[in-house]
């Protein structure tokens, strides 16, 4: 079966999933955080790009079938163990212009919140990230004043990292440098100390039981991946983790039927 075929298989079970009730008791025992990196039209649909028409999808779906909140909230449910379950939250990583240009003002229009995990040093700058080099149309990234204009709209901004390491094979020191640098950068621009924390790449691989401690001691009140998967009700903030919402997912019921497939 082909990968196309299978989508489309999962998206019409999901949406009978969804008229039956099945979301509603599953997705209550799953805390859930999505993630979406570049939203524009202007760039072909990749795993780090979406249109805004399927952008709008997602969150009308995530607004159907989850209580959205903010990431902070489920972090502090967590923290005070409660359970966090049928929550879903809505992150970015990296910074892109298209975050404040395409995504905030869909956001703004269903009354959605969102945490935006910048890079602190691509903010205000032309860098060209090595994933993005292959692009034929660069992207930009948000400036300081779009960030402290997102911050007074009430979304969240946490750290990313200054430079975008790979914290799984950085040794520790660097580690410890990137995350002071990038805090101190987001509170003297932003004007309040940044408490979430998104590691880049987002694999398995990229964050080390050192590191994560790291943010913790630099701190951070959470940790969160990009690997996939559900969270328990009430989970470790320090190990969350969190669904990329890309090519992968075609459909927000496709999205829907692998949630409620997800035996976390």
């Amino acid at each position: 079966m082909t990968g196309g075929i299978a989508k489309t298989i999962k998206t019409i079970m999901g949406r009978v999933a969804g008229m039956t009730g099945v979301y509603a008791w599953d997705f209550r025992s799953k805390m859930t955080i999505v993630a979406f990196h570049r939203v524009n039209d202007e760039q072909a649909a990749d795993g780090m790009t979406c249109s805004s028409a399927k952008f709008e999808a997602f969150c009308r779906f995530f607004q159907r079938h989850f209580r959205v909140i903010s990431l902070s909230e489920q972090v502090a449910g967590c923290r005070a163990r409660q359970d966090m379950g049928g929550t879903l939250s809505i992150t970015f990583d990296d910074g892109y212009l298209d975050n404040f240009e395409v995504a905030a003002p869909i956001l703004r229009k269903l009354h959605l919140p969102a945490a935006f995990f910048v890079t602190t040093g691509f903010i205000g700058s032309h860098a060209l990230a090595p994933w993005d080099s292959d692009l034929l149309l660069q992207p930009s990234w948000m400036s300081w004043d779009h960030l402290r204009t997102l911050a007074s709209q009430g979304f969240e901004v946490g750290c990313h990292t200054d430079t975008h390491i790979d914290m799984g094979s950085a040794d520790p020191e660097t580690v410890r440098k990137e995350l002071e640098i990038s805090k101190r950068k987001l509170l003297d621009e932003l004007g309040t100390p940044a408490q979430l924390f998104a590691y880049p790449f987002g694999g398995r691989e990229h964050i080390s039981a050192r590191s994560r401690e790291l943010v913790r001691e630099a701190g951070f009140v959470c940790c969160i991946s990009c690997f996939g998967g559900v969270n328990r009700q009430a989970a470790n903030p320090y190990d969350l983790n969190r669904i990329g919402i890309a090519d992968w997912f075609v459909t927000p019921d496709q999205f829907g039927l692998e949630l409620v497939l997800d035996k976390a």
